[in-house]
């Protein structure tokens, strides 16, 4: 039998309307299977931020202003609330290689017989009858008429760009009777709450084949545009938008630059990406587009970068091109059981299988190799004790050069910042 995609089938919009409402999903709770909204009335529950478009979103520049990954993850512990009180406790995974790098730091310094410094505990105060982490099980009201039932056919949990709905770290929850998109205060918030809702929705997931469908895309630049119009590049797979540009000025030359990544997961079954020019005030009616085949994309073993002839209405003396580079991928995911070996083999041997991989690969494939080991070796509980003895490896080849340590592309470096 052919392996179960990630959606089925199902006549909702896969993508929420961008003026689509968004509820505060510290509201809810999970409770028997499905998602209650707990001890508020509805208007209270929505967010009623004056939405921007894309001007708030999940793309990444391609000159950040800072130099950090996420700056929203260190809100982690903060965000922690909404999940925490929806679903049962467990320790986070970040708990078992918390600041892994100031210990590695810690103990070079202790090497060179240099003086740690002692860091001071803040004192935390907590409440009378209050708990330390803010559980109110005890407190809840009755659950209110909002509610999604969980336990039906065909429901679909995925992550929902934040360009489309106006707010960043959004998820959408797609059942037969409608749709409902949520947001969160952080993305670590966000895959907790999506990770919970699919194992509420499909407990055997771990047991089952399935396909997963991604898309990365940067788009950079477009040229020969009609001057001085605000435009939008906007995303649509098989015609659904799923993600859209900031709105930007073309030059007087026609020219117009984004630099803006975008990180498509859990996407439905597609078969065509396409990419369309569209005003700013006129969304609806595209200047120019193009349609590119995802099997394009998916044969290339590397990401395709490439610029795109843009067609349209008109037909101008010089033809707008859009400058792209993007990768889809389809990955099979098997039953957990037939990964049982090779979790072993990684928890037991990881030292020897960096050691012999770290000078054969390239740089571009090291980032990867060093995401997906942190990820295997997490799920066993040995992530801490593996970005350990990578770093400890580290301190050891570049002891004599201090400002070399945890700047070089090696997978130490790379899993520590993952």
């Amino acid at each position: 039998a052919p392996p179960a995609g990630t959606h089925g089938t199902s006549s909702i919009p896969l993508a929420p309307a961008p003026d689509a409402l968004v509820w505060d999903v510290s509201n809810f709770s999970l409770v028997d299977g499905h998602l209650v909204l707990m001890g508020r009335d509805e208007e209270a529950s929505c967010r009623s931020r004056n939405r921007t478009g894309s001007s708030i979103s999940e793309s990444t520049n391609l000159h950040p202003a800072g130099s950090r990954r996420d700056p929203d993850l260190t809100a982690d512990e903060r965000s922690s609330r909404g999940a925490g009180r929806s679903t049962e406790s467990e320790t986070p995974p970040t708990s078992q290689f918390s600041n892994v790098k100031g210990l590695l730091w810690k103990r070079l310094w202790e090497r060179k017989g240099r003086g740690v410094p002692k860091a001071e505990m803040p004192v935390v105060t907590v409440p009378d009858g209050e708990s330390r982490n803010g559980s109110w099980e005890s407190l809840l009201p009755p659950p209110s008429v909002a509610e999604l039932d969980l336990t039906g056919d065909n429901v679909i949990v995925r992550p929902v760009h934040g360009s489309i709905v106006g707010e960043k770290f959004c998820f959408q929850i797609i059942t037969g009777e409608g749709s409902r998109s949520f947001g969160c205060t952080s993305l670590a918030e966000r895959d907790r709450w999506i990770e919970n809702l699919r194992r509420t929705v499909q407990p055997n997931k771990d047991n089952c084949e399935r396909l997963e469908l991604a898309l990365s895309l940067w788009v950079y630049e477009a040229r020969d545009l009609p001057p001085r119009r605000r435009l939008r590049c906007h995303l649509h797979l098989d015609g659904t938008l799923f993600a859209r540009t900031t709105a930007k000025v073309a030059g007087p030359d026609g020219e117009l630059f984004w630099g803006e990544l975008f990180q498509l997961a859990t996407l439905p079954p597609a078969r065509a990406l396409t990419l369309a020019l569209c005003r700013d005030d006129n969304p609806g009616q595209p200047v120019a587009s193009i349609t590119v085949p995802l099997a394009e994309l998916a044969a290339a073993r590397q990401p395709l970068e490439r610029w795109y002839p843009l067609s349209g209405p008109g037909g101008g003396e010089r033809v707008p091109s859009v400058r792209v580079r993007g990768r889809y991928r389809e990955v099979r995911v098997l039953p957990i059981v037939r990964y049982k070996e090779l979790a072993e083999f990684i928890t037991f041997h990881y030292r020897e299988l960096c050691a012999r991989l770290e000078p054969t690969i390239a740089v571009r494939h090291k980032e990867e190799l060093a995401g997906a080991l942190v990820r295997v070796l997490q799920s066993t509980g040995k992530a801490k004790s593996f970005l350990i003895d990578l770093g400890v490896a580290e301190l050891d080849r570049f002891d004599d050069r201090e400002a070399l340590i945890f700047r070089e592309n090696t997978l130490a470096t790379k899993a520590i910042d993952e």
